[in-house]
């Protein structure tokens, strides 16, 4: 069971916990974490990590056309939209995962690693499904499409056999409400739709991030996460949530039919569903036939444009991933940078960082930030001068980059990106992702300092510590600023930005997949940003709105 964490500032990802010289365990395989961060993220919008490629191949098969690429064919007679619904308004703009719908006219929207829509109701379910063109499911549908459509139905998305870390459900942890209510666990109305709740970290989880909880046509999350609305004599709640999917019923046979269908809660999500026609279907059957005798060539690839800076450098730039856009594609791949001299040690973007690192500093803490509503206090103000090195000291030498990884045209930090996806863009430019105790060297230097620039924290100085974080309608306001508009945020061997900014992954070989992804640094609101804390909680394909990175690499001699 993964343990209970409330952060002192509730995020949209919940990836903004205390500070931690040693975190804890990790939650088991197939959990999401602590934080999207980002609808993440984490995010009114969560991040957006990629489908698996068994589900994208499955875009391939001719029948499957006849679905939006967003939804899979179920028996060959309807589509169900492969993740659960988020919503946005008619114009577009991005509706809060975490607030009630009331009076807006949104429309659903089916995307891999964003937070799903809680808070509403069926009546409201239905009519944002009937502006994107589609019903909501019946409950038959919902059935078929979690157990299978032919004889031997399955008792679980995946399978017959339980697999209790497959979904997010059965926590059975402290219930949210009591965390934010001081172990009181209020059930009235008002407090079953505060927005926080869904906020707590080790919730509600993007939508995909369990890749194991999947059914073999690629429909994710039926179980567990949030429970779904589905149409017919009554209305009802299938599949259970993150608290339980098992008290009233188990795996797809879960069904809550005590609320009607204007109910709403932190627990009440939905998917669409969508019946294409006879002839649809007919020619897609057809085409399904005709590919298995041939397979077609592959078409050339397609040469990515160019990336166009954005007006003013104030943001990203549209059509590629970025703060407000989690599902789209990456920038294109970059190229490996040059060595001057010819000799260095390093390549131009990178820093040489060689000397003795300590494996255990003793840091005192002399005084703590003062933070609203953060009790006992977590935040280090001050630590006491100098560390004391209380393990073994060893040589490393290494290059890494000087800045977070900032693509050509953009401005500000690269975000929304998956530490497998760092991975992939580090070695486009023959590099790698830092190992954990490379970053940390690269931030504290051979003092062992818990800031970058000393002991004494400067939330002003490298971008962190900030506390106007949701526009009034809590969704994140984006708080980057360009890498190099930091002076002093820049560690003894002159890294820059290392704490604060962006949460930057790194790599921690002990683990095995999928966590050896760990984030380090914090980002720009108060919490672990020193240069000993970390975020282990989040899996390899976990992506948030403040995810980004920086590579390293081996020196030359």
């Amino acid at each position: 069971m993964r343990a209970w964490i409330l952060s002192s500032t509730l995020l949209f990802f919940g990836c903004g916990g205390p500070e931690r010289a040693e975190p804890t365990e990790p939650p088991a395989p197939g959990a999401p974490g602590a934080e999207p961060s980002a609808n993440p993220a984490p995010p009114a919008e969560g991040a957006a990590p990629d489908a698996p490629a068994t589900v994208e191949a499955k875009l391939e098969v001719p029948e499957a056309r006849a679905c939006p690429p967003e939804m899979t064919l179920v028996g060959g007679r309807f589509c169900i939209d492969r993740w659960e619904a988020t919503t946005s308004s008619r114009e577009g703009r991005p509706h809060s995962p975490y607030h009630a719908v009331t009076h807006e006219q949104v429309v659903a929207e089916s995307r891999p690693g964003v937070v799903p829509q809680a808070y509403i109701s069926m009546e409201e379910s239905d009519l944002a499904c009937k502006r994107a063109g589609k019903r909501l499911c019946t409950t038959a549908q919902w059935v078929d499409a979690c157990r299978g459509s032919e004889k031997a139905k399955r008792t679980y998305p995946y399978g017959n056999r339980e697999d209790a870390a497959a979904c997010n459900a059965n926590e059975g942890g402290p219930h949210p409400l009591m965390a934010l209510h001081g172990g009181r666990r209020p059930t009235d109305s008002w407090s079953m739709n505060d927005p926080l709740i869904n906020q707590v970290p080790s919730t509600v989880a993007p939508t995909g991030l369990f890749a194991a909880c999947v059914t073999p046509e690629g429909a994710f999350d039926m179980v567990g996460n949030l429970l779904e609305w589905t149409r017919g004599e009554r209305p009802l709640l299938m599949g259970g949530h993150y608290l339980d999917a098992k008290v009233n019923g188990e795996g797809c046979s879960y069904v809550t039919l005590r609320h009607g269908e204007k109910y709403h809660d932190f627990t009440t999500g939905f998917r669409c569903c969508y019946e294409p026609d006879r002839a649809t279907l007919a020619r897609a059957k057809s085409d399904t036939v005709e590919a298995k005798l041939s397979v077609p060539a592959k078409p050339d690839p397609v040469k990515e444009p160019a990336v166009k800076a954005a007006p003013n450098g104030e943001r990203d730039p549209a059509g590629f991933r970025s703060f407000h856009d989690p599902a789209a594609k990456l920038p294109p791949r970059p190229s490996a940078p040059a060595y001057e001299p010819a000799d260095a040690a390093c390549p131009t973007d990178m820093v040489l960082v060689d000397g003795m690192r300590c494996a255990e500093p003793q840091q005192e803490c002399l005084r703590w930030l003062t933070v609203p509503g953060q009790e006992p206090q977590r935040s280090c103000a001050e630590f006491r001068a100098p560390s004391v090195c209380k393990g073994n000291r060893y040589a490393m030498r290494y290059c890494i980059d000087e800045y977070e990884y900032t693509p050509s045209g953009f401005s500000l930090p690269l975000v929304n990106v998956s530490w497998g996806e760092a991975q992939n863009i580090c070695g486009a430019m023959e590099k790698r992702l830092c190992q954990e105790d490379e970053w940390e060297f690269a931030c504290e230097g051979p003092e062992a300092l818990p800031y970058p620039y000393g002991y004494v924290r400067d939330g002003a100085a490298c971008n962190h510590d900030l506390d106007d974080l949701f526009d009034p309608r809590q969704k994140l306001y984006d708080r980057r600023v360009a890498t190099d508009s930091l002076p002093r945020c820049k560690s003894p061997f002159g890294v820059f930005n290392l704490v604060g900014n962006v949460d930057e992954w790194t790599t921690r070989p002990s683990r095995e997949a999928p966590w050896r992804s760990i984030l380090r640094g914090g980002w720009w609101l108060t919490g672990r940003n020193r240069c000993r804390a970390a975020t282990e909680s989040h899996n390899e394909i976990y992506a948030g709105s403040q995810t980004s990175f920086r590579c390293c690499k081996a020196a030359r001699k």
